[in-house]
């Protein structure tokens, strides 16, 4: 949720809070909010802790968000489920002044804690400083950024923090999708690759992986100070401005791209039937969807992100293609492994409709292109 290219740790101007655990009457705690971005580690907004000491120049945010991008295997860990993430703590003109560049809005809110809530928090934000516990293990639904920022203001709560209920619902994939029309190739991206994990209600507490619903949640929240109810948070203060992103002009662009590839297979499949160029689709699209197999393989058996498990598009793309772009380059008899593959493929929509997984429409065109291929080899008017 947010990026930087190299990591923030301490700067030489950051004093130790626990220096300051005896002026904790006199600190400010303010939950950060930023607006989402148009790069895809921006999308979904950010959120970290602000502390400010008042009459002193002792004003920090901690962020939760830093990761590197010159991480050996970058690409490979954050597809296992092993690219870590860290707290970092600057002074917070410069956090403001990298949203300003970014053209991102930044809200606001002071949290009302008592001196000893304050207390609690500095320590458990010094403990998470140390060298040995600065790293986390990044999960994007269960633990980034803004259940980090949740997490340790619950903690450091002396009472109850009530969060008022929803009657309606809503799945991890249907709370991000608004997010990511901003980058429809994402979008369809993330929908192929989560799997029934992701299409779990979110609770209320759930839902607050997204910075905006963690900041709406806690504007609604309830503290308990000596029996009686306070608000935990103020209200939503605007610091930075910003016109919010013009909406994506071609959120069309996924289903319209993999529906004229439909309809190019079919015409080449059932009209044209020239051997040349009937070989080179084949040989074009069992590469393409072989490669999309294993990733499916990859991520729902070995990936560590729960989220990409139970991805029911294994049936639709399936671990028999690959093998049939083997046979088709070795010129081997593919009509019973074609036959079994298409039978597969078959039970992709059904199956997730029964199941209840989401379906991003650029899917369909996607797995029916493919089975038109299957078809083709399957032979059903000819003897085996």
């Amino acid at each position: 949720m947010k990026k930087t290219a190299f990591l923030i740790i301490i700067l030489a101007t950051l004093m130790n809070l626990q220096a300051k655990t005896q002026q904790a009457d006199s600190a400010d705690v303010y939950m950060i909010t930023c607006a989402p971005g148009n790069t895809s580690y921006t999308i979904y907004g950010h959120t970290a802790i602000r502390i400010a000491i008042r009459g002193t120049e002792f004003d920090m945010a901690y962020n939760w968000g830093i990761f590197d991008f010159s991480t050996p295997n970058f690409v490979y860990r954050f597809a296992k489920g092993k690219l870590d993430y860290l707290l970092g703590a600057y002074p917070y003109e410069r956090f403001l002044q990298e949203y300003i560049s970014e053209g991102r809005s930044v809200w606001s809110q002071k949290l009302n804690l008592t001196t000893a809530e304050k207390e609690k928090l500095f320590e458990l934000i010094n403990e998470n400083l140390k060298p040995e516990n600065r790293k986390y293990r990044y999960d994007f639904f269960f633990d980034n950024c803004a259940t980090r920022v949740r997490d340790i203001v619950m903690a450091a709560a002396s009472d109850t923090i009530i969060v008022p209920a929803k009657e309606e619902k809503q799945s991890y994939r249907q709370l991000i999708d608004p997010y990511q029309k901003v980058l429809p190739w994402l979008d369809f991206g993330a929908d192929m690759l989560l799997g029934l994990q992701s299409d779990l209600k979110a609770s209320v507490s759930g839902e607050m992986f997204l910075p905006i619903f963690l900041r709406d949640n806690f504007a609604n929240a309830i503290i308990v100070h000596d029996k009686e109810q306070e608000p935990l948070a103020g209200p939503a203060e605007i610091v930075v401005d910003m016109p919010s992103p013009p909406a994506a002009a071609k959120a069309w662009m996924p289903q319209t791209v993999l529906w004229l590839l439909f309809l190019f297979v079919v015409l080449v499949t059932f009209v044209f039937k020239k051997p040349g160029l009937v070989k080179a689709t084949d040989f074009i699209l069992y590469l393409i969807y072989s490669v999309l197999a294993l990733v499916l393989v990859f991520t729902n058996i070995f990936s560590e992100h729960d989220a990409l498990h139970l991805n029911l598009l294994f049936l639709g793309i399936n671990f028999i293609i690959p093998i049939l772009f083997v046979m088709l380059i070795t010129r081997s008899k593919a009509v019973k492994m074609s036959r079994l593959a298409f039978a597969i493929s078959t039970l992709w929509l059904p199956v997730s409709l029964i199941a209840g997984q989401g379906i991003n429409p650029a899917l369909i065109p996607l797995v029916l292109t493919i089975m038109v291929r299957l078809f083709s080899h399957c032979r059903f008017s000819k003897e085996l």
